[in-house]
Parts: C-alpha cells; sequence; structure tokens
C-alpha cells in the first residue's frame, strides 16, 4: 500500500507538471501564429475549434456523469465571457511585449484573488495574503521596469502603456475567472465543464473571428500561412490546441484527484518557469536583471498565497 501510494503521488505530481509545461506553450505557439500572420481572433477561433472535438472524446472515454443543465449553462458563460475576455487579453499582451513577460503578468492573479477576496467578497485576508499581494506588487514593479523591444534594446513599458495594462488587466480577469469558476462548478466533473467552457470560448471567438473577417475583409487563415508555410503554420494552431489546451486541461484533473488540490496549486507554478525557459529557447527572449528578480518575486507570492482545500 505505500509503494502504491507513492506511485500514485508520483504520478499525479508528474501530470500536474506537464498540465503546467502545457499551458506555458500558449504563449510560445501564440507567438509563432503572429508571425505567420494570424490574428488574433483568429488564432483563438482556430484553437478552440480544434480543441473541442478532441475534449469531447476524453469526456466520452471517461464516460462520467454530465452535470446538471445549470451548470452547464454557466461553465459555457465561463467560457464564452470569462475565458473569451482573458484569452482576449493575454493576447494582447503577447502582442505587445513577448511571452515570457506576457506569462508573468498572468500570474498576478493570486495576488487580485487575495485583494478581490477581502474587497468585494468580504473574506478576511490576513497576513499571508498581505504579504502575497506586497511581495507581487513589489514584483510587478520590477517586471515592469525595463522591457526589451524585440530584441532591439530595452525601452521605458510608458512607452507601451496599452500593453501594460492589457498585461495587468490579463491577471486581475483571470482572478475573477478562477473564483467565478470555482464557486459555481466545484461539485462538477472537472473535464466536463473544462470541456464546456472551450465550447463557450469557441462560441465567442467565432463571433469576434466573424466580424473582424466582415468588416476587414481578411481571410480566416492568412495567404502568408499557405503555400510553403502550410505546414508550419497548421502545426502551431495543432500545438496551440493539443499542447496549450487539451493536454494541459486533462493532466491538471488527473493529477488533482491523485495528489489533491493545493500540492497541484504548488506545483502548477512550475508553468512560469517553463514559459521563460521556452520563450528563451524557441523566441530567443532575454529578461533583464530587474526582470529576473520581480519574476522571482511575482513565484513567490504564487507561493505565499493561502491555500484552501
Amino acid at each position: 500500500m505505500e509503494a502504491s501510494g507513492r506511485y500514485k503521488c508520483f504520478m499525479g505530481s508528474f501530470l500536474v507538471i506537464v498540465s503546467g509545461f502545457g499551458f506555458a506553450t500558449l504563449g510560445i505557439f501564440g507567438k509563432l501564429a503572429f508571425a505567420a500572420g494570424f490574428s488574433r481572433n483568429s488564432t483563438l477561433f482556430l484553437r478552440f475549434l480544434l480543441a473541442l472535438p478532441l475534449m469531447g472524446i476524453l469526456v466520452f472515454l471517461r464516460r462520467n456523469s454530465r452535470p446538471a443543465a445549470k451548470t452547464i449553462f454557466i461553465s459555457f458563460c465561463l467560457g464564452a465571457i470569462g475565458i473569451g475576455v482573458e484569452a482576449s487579453l493575454f493576447f494582447v499582451t503577447l502582442e505587445h511585449f513577448g511571452a515570457a513577460l506576457t506569462g508573468i503578468f498572468l500570474y498576478l492573479y493570486p495576488a487580485f484573488v487575495a485583494l478581490i477576496s477581502h474587497f468585494l467578497l468580504r473574506e478576511r485576508m490576513g497576513s499571508r495574503g498581505a504579504l502575497c499581494v506586497g511581495v507581487a506588487l513589489m514584483g510587478s514593479v520590477l517586471t515592469a521596469g525595463v522591457l526589451e523591444d524585440s530584441g532591439a534594446g530595452v525601452v521605458s513599458p510608458l512607452a507601451d502603456p496599452a500593453g501594460l495594462v492589457a498585461g495587468v488587466l490579463t491577471g486581475a480577469w483571470y482572478a475573477v475567472y478562477v473564483l467565478a469558476g470555482s464557486r459555481v462548478t466545484r461539485n462538477a466533473d472537472p473535464l466536463w465543464v473544462s470541456s464546456v467552457v472551450v465550447a463557450g470560448g469557441l462560441f465567442s471567438f467565432a463571433v469576434l473571428a466573424g466580424v473582424e473577417s466582415l468588416s476587414s475583409g481578411a481571410a480566416l487563415i492568412p495567404a502568408s500561412a499557405l503555400g510553403e508555410s502550410a505546414l508550419r503554420s497548421g502545426l502551431t494552431i495543432t500545438g496551440l490546441a493539443v499542447f496549450s489546451t487539451v493536454l494541459p486541461f486533462a493532466t491538471l484533473y488527473a493529477g488533482m484527484k491523485r495528489i489533491g488540490a493545493v500540492r497541484a496549486s504548488l506545483l502548477s507554478t512550475l508553468e512560469l518557469v517553463f514559459t521563460i525557459l521556452l520563450a528563451s529557447v524557441f523566441l530567443d527572449e532575454n529578461l533583464t536583471p530587474g526582470q529576473w528578480v520581480g519574476a522571482t518575486l511575482i513565484l513567490l507570492s504564487v507561493l505565499l498565497t493561502p491555500k484552501h482545500g
């Protein structure tokens, strides 16, 4: 039994780490999609379009009971509004900054969770929560202090306030999504909920991509992504669907069932480390010394976040 328990813990930890790696690829594949000529809305539409049937297959193979109609409706709304806004903000930030910086901004969300819980939900923050917010604030100041400009040098983020605002809002909105999702889908099968959330995201970006195409006359798949670039473009969009969406969702919840939510949340912080490493290897992005310190402080703030359950 002891050996079985160790194996269960090992497999659970491994699955959560794989999930963090998968989520870390989102910014990488997003940058590659931009380079191939895809717009923000078309990229996200194709991501969810390919991911949804794969999620459906996983749900069918698991054969877990379907959630109540109310839960399905709320999950769809979480996808259409929650993920619709969060993914848009994330990719807007990605258009302005590198994948590493975008990932760092996203990881401000635990501090926002603490702030929202305290000021809006009237939950006592406590000294540990206050420390988390303070450390995250220091980290965000250092991270946003000096930003590289496509490798051509360093510039102040004040030169690109839109990207900076989008980055901070990404973390803030993701905190709202996490709080809402944890409260309304607490007792439902997580894989079912994730699939419906993906369906909601698909709905939002189908509308946005359609409006964009009609207003600008731009094709869903740009000419630059066809011809000799077709294989690379196809692999990029497939990577977004498989490695950045289906794989992390499936492995996160499978791992969480084995090791629990608290340990899973701690291991999930490796996503930020993976994002920085992948951006350095595949996109040749480099952080300044100040940004490294800022990223470390933000990661520390996540680890300091009070955990429940």
